[in-house]
């Protein structure tokens, strides 16, 4: 068995920038030039453009974490169903929505909207279309949505931040009013940055912990460290090496993998489709060799009466590390210790 050296997963550690990549920053290949909004988190960015646009209905899908809902406008919300490859299934949208609805779609582990999707932006433009790109590096070109909502923390090594970008150049978006405590949501980043062989785990799992707990909904704007450095890393540097780790790993896990053999875009992570009961006990295992495998989503806004499968997900779902930060042996040992309980 492949021995693991240091923690695998998890929040990343502040970004440094490794030697000869090239290309796009982050931040440039995100916005292309157009009109953008950087608040502290996606959750931020999205509720100010729901205030922004008014709507009387707020689709949204029903595989979604529950963070997303805001009090303001919860009564306002419905949700529609996720078909079985993370595509939307917008036929209650197709037949219900207004003009003026905003629509919520979401580019599932990375992965590029589907093709029906992306002909309804076209079809519907009175419908207000947001894609979530909260989980993707590069999903390809979009589905034709008004505007675009990222999620960088999720990606890479910055503090926090939620970019909204808008389709139309002369789109006036909702914008930041105060300045966020860059102190606090940088604490847990540099602790881990600071250990990198993981001897001091405890503590700055328990620094982010506390940071993403307080995480809120507010106007503040993104910390101008994670700006600086979504400027300033290619994108190609974090797309190249994490859809090689995924390759990777699919050659051993093929399987139980959730998703296509061949991903058109760089996935968030492995995804594991395995009876509940086995994806627990795969779970405590990997946590156990500090490889840290996250669950898309523990907890769901939609009621899980109307929506089984996308319920059923998070028992059965299990995502395995795989981004930038790590070698081709680290993916060997991730596998050998899936086959430990799995094989």
């Amino acid at each position: 068995m492949t021995a693991l050296s240091r923690p695998i997963g998890g929040f990343f550690e502040r970004h440094t920038a490794g030697p000869g990549a090239v290309g796009p920053g982050v931040l440039d290949a995100w916005t292309g030039g157009r009109p953008h909004a950087a608040f502290v988190n996606a959750r931020s960015a999205f509720g100010a453009l729901v205030a922004q646009l008014e709507p009387a209905t707020i689709w949204l899908p029903a595989w979604l974490c529950r963070d997303m809902v805001q009090p303001a406008w919860s009564d306002r919300v419905r949700f529609y169903p996720v078909g079985p490859g993370f595509e939307p299934d917008l036929s209650a949208v197709k037949a219900e929505a207004q003009a003026g609805d905003v629509l919520l779609v979401l580019a599932a582990f990375g992965l590029p909207i589907d093709d029906a999707t992306r002909a309804l932006s076209t079809a519907r433009p009175e419908l207000h279309m947001i894609e979530d790109r909260a989980q993707a590096l590069d999903a390809g070109p979009g589905s034709g949505a008004g505007w675009t909502l990222y999620s960088p923390r999720k990606l890479l090594g910055v503090a926090d931040g939620g970019l909204l970008v808008a389709r139309d150049k002369d789109c006036v978006l909702p914008l930041p009013g105060t300045a966020a405590r860059a102190d606090l949501l940088w604490r847990a980043p540099d602790l881990r940055a600071a250990d990198p062989a993981g001897r001091e785990n405890a503590l700055w799992h328990a620094a982010n912990q506390s940071k993403e707990t307080a995480m809120d909904v507010s106007g503040a704007a993104m910390t101008a460290d994670s700006l600086a450095l979504l400027s300033g890393t290619p994108l190609s540097s974090l797309t190249a090496p994490r859809l090689r780790n995924w390759m990777t790993l699919d050659e051993r896990l093929d399987q139980w993998s959730a998703l296509p053999s061949k991903p058109a875009a760089p996935p968030l992570g492995y995804v594991l489709d395995l009876e509940p009961e086995v994806r627990d006990c795969l779970r405590a295992r990997l946590t156990s060799a500090r490889v840290f495998a996250a669950v898309h989503w523990p907890d769901l806004a939609s009621p899980a009466g109307l929506f089984p499968r996308e319920h059923a997900w998070t028992r059965r779902l299990l995502t395995l590390p795989c981004d930038h930060r790590y070698t081709e042996v680290e993916m060997a040992g991730i596998a050998d210790l899936v086959d430990e309980v799995l094989g």
